[in-house]
């Protein structure tokens, strides 16, 4: 089919909508007014002369060149020989009366429901789960183009997408809606709605990009939510290969040169009745997980108090052993005490018996020093009276003894009247007696001699 024939996406501008084509048409507006002015002066014949030379210049006019606009780029088919070929910049090239489409660069896929004045265009894919429910889906998918030209024709001769509109239909349309169906398949309506909401869209959203995700069944038995029982179930589930990995379809995009970005579900719009079967699933569900919090929680209380109860136990006997470790341990310690006390009083015995061994010891040197001092005494001064008699001792007693009795003759008793002529009176006489009785007295009792021998040179001490 000749892309002449085709019908241009929604969007996209044609050959005559372009920024030369508004220039040529203003051209012609102020040509044909000025035609008009003129032709009012002309024979029939030659207007309609004018008008077909016009009508073919016209013709000529847009069959040579067209304007690749910013944010697009054009594929060109040639006229005769149906050659292909692509001008990925913006600006102007040639046409040649060939075929020409326009293609976005990059673009945004809807699969939504709008509301256009009094018309509603609902694009929503209505998936159905597990569970049978349905329910419509609405979302975004940013399709990014070809950049390289000859991507963007073997996107039409290749795999025979002849414009934007014809990829979005053929091609995008149909992976977005496989990826949506397959994921919804492997769960339930109330899942979706709930805990495996992001599921859903990264799941979504992994095979548009990688191809669709190869299933298998497998039947297992699971415990009811609501009933609580414990039913067989069979589910789909995604296939897995010998290391784990995810096991895919083959890839629609693989090759095209096509970019997806900016995936995005906005709205799960459930029919009524599966709202409705959502909240009572919902409600029951939160009845039941309130029962068993309930039933939980009586279970808790009463491991709670069993475990109080073996706490208060295993704490009584816990405190009656560590009364009866700290009996022992103080009658151990006061064994160890009385025993550190006999052994420490067995020590000062020994101690104090070393003292006074010791002492002894010492009194007995002493005792034996004392000796030997009274003997070395007893020698020297025997040796010393033996040397001098003992003069200065007896000559020191003789002193005292002479200034003894001196001062008593000093103080005796005279008579105030004396009797008699110029000799000295019967008192002076005994007195004088009586000194010279006691200086001899005293000397002979110390066996001093007073008188110097003859020759001596030396007084003796």
């Amino acid at each position: 089919m000749s892309l002449l024939n085709q019908k241009r996406p929604e969007g996209v501008r044609g050959p005559a909508t372009g920024k030369v084509g508004k220039a040529v048409f203003k051209i012609l507006e102020i040509f044909s007014r000025a035609l008009r002015a003129r032709l009012m002066l002309l024979p029939l014949t030659r207007i309609i002369l004018i008008g077909m030379a016009v009508s073919a210049l016209a013709a000529v006019s847009f069959g040579l060149v067209q304007t690749v606009e910013n944010g697009s780029y054009q594929i060109r088919q040639m006229i005769v020989t149906g050659t292909m070929s692509a001008k990925m910049e913006p600006g102007m090239w040639l046409r040649l009366f060939s075929g020409i489409e326009t293609w976005p660069k990059a673009e945004t896929f809807f699969f939504t429901k709008t509301e256009r004045g009094t018309e509603t265009v609902d694009r929503a894919i209505e998936v159905r789960f597990n569970d049978g429910s349905l329910c419509d889906i609405s979302g975004t998918l940013r399709i990014i183009l070809p950049s390289s030209g000859q991507q963007a024709i073997d996107l039409v001769t290749r795999y025979g997408y002849v414009n934007y509109a014809d990829l979005e239909q053929k091609l995008i349309l149909p992976v977005v809606r496989n990826a949506l169906r397959l994921t919804a398949n492997l769960m339930s309506a109330r899942e979706s709605y709930s805990e495996q909401r992001a599921d859903f869209v990264f799941w979504t959203w992994d095979q548009v990009q990688n191809g669709i995700y190869e299933t298998q069944e497998e039947t297992r038995k699971v415990v009811d939510l609501v009933s609580g029982q414990e039913v067989t179930k069979t589910f789909k589930v995604i296939k897995e290969d010998a290391r784990g990995n995810l096991v895919y379809q083959r890839n629609a995009l693989e090759g095209l040169g096509l970019t997806l970005a900016n995936f995005e579900v906005k709205l799960f719009d459930y029919t009524e009745k599966v709202r409705a079967q959502i909240g009572a699933q919902q409600t029951a569900l939160m009845a039941v997980a309130t029962a068993r919090a309930k039933a939980q929680q009586a279970e808790q209380e009463a491991m709670m108090a069993e475990a109080e109860g073996k706490a208060n136990v295993a704490r009584d006997k816990y405190e009656e052993e560590q009364k009866k470790v700290r009996a022992i341990v103080q009658a151990q310690e006061r064994l160890e005490v009385a025993e550190l006390d006999k052994a420490s009083a067995m020590v000062q015995a020994r101690q104090r018996m070393e003292v006074a061994a010791l002492d002894r010891q010492a009194a007995e040197a002493t005792k034996q020093q004392e000796i030997l001092l009274g003997q070395g005494e007893a020698e020297r001064k025997h040796l010393v009276l033996q040397a001098d008699g003992a003069l200065k001792q007896k000559l020191e007693a003789y002193v005292q003894a002479q200034q003894l009795w001196a001062n008593a003759y000093a103080q005796r008793q005279v008579p105030s009247l004396v009797m008699g002529g110029g000799g000295a009176s019967a008192t002076d006489n005994e007195s004088t007696d009586f000194a010279q009785m006691m200086q001899l007295l005293v000397a002979r009792q110390m066996g001093l001699d007073l008188t110097v021998p003859k020759g001596a040179t030396r007084g003796t001490q």
